[in-house]
């Protein structure tokens, strides 16, 4: 139940945004959907702090295991193991920072902003919490288009090309070389794979 938290906890944040939605972009309302955007990533930071004071460090096996059966004829396995628990904090750490260091500088399109961040944290922690091979490849390709949206809407100059760029080098390395991956796994078994590589 805790990793599905960990999952679920910025999403909240986001539809908690949407609730507040008004028309009247005042300062009152830009400093709340802030303020709810950092207190949703910072109850993923103290919750991410629980799993990883109650992780055993001395069982060499997936901890925390949840697993929800044809959701959309899809298998959902999630669990931690003793790498991603790391960087599943690393993520909860690098989201408040995030919203944080832009507190003042961003007060255009605030609550895009704070959508995207909450929805890319939301979708990282999937990305190391999810156990099968498929759900990994599908959570790390979302990234792609809030991450695109995000460059292109608050990078610096050349934002746009510099957004084109990172989606169409990211996309091109994932086709050729994890779907030709994936595509030997399924046709081949995991053992022959991890004597391929």
């Amino acid at each position: 139940m805790l990793l599905v938290l960990l999952l679920i906890i910025p999403l909240l944040g986001i539809l908690c945004i949407f609730a507040t939605m008004s028309y009247e972009i005042t300062s009152a309302y830009v400093k709340q959907i802030k303020m709810i955007a950092l207190i949703a990533s910072i109850l993923n930071l103290l919750l991410s702090l629980v799993i990883f004071i109650l992780f055993d460090y001395s069982i060499n096996q997936f901890q925390f295991v949840q697993e929800y059966h044809q959701i959309n004829t899809f298998d959902i396995y999630l669990g931690l193991d003793g790498l991603s628990i790391y960087f599943v904090l690393l993520t909860t750490i690098i989201t408040p920072i995030a919203l944080l260091s832009n507190w003042n500088s961003i007060n255009n399109n605030v609550r895009s902003f704070v959508i995207i961040i909450l929805l890319l944290e939301s979708l990282l922690l999937a990305v190391f919490l999810v156990l099968d091979i498929l759900m990994f490849y599908i959570f790390f390709e979302s990234i792609l288009p809030p991450l695109f949206i995000l460059i292109g809407l608050f990078g610096s100059s050349n934002k746009v090309r510099a957004s084109f760029y990172l989606f169409l080098y990211t996309f091109i390395r994932f086709i050729v070389f994890i779907i030709i991956n994936i595509s030997y796994v399924f046709y081949n078994g995991y053992n022959r794979f991890w004597c391929f590589i």
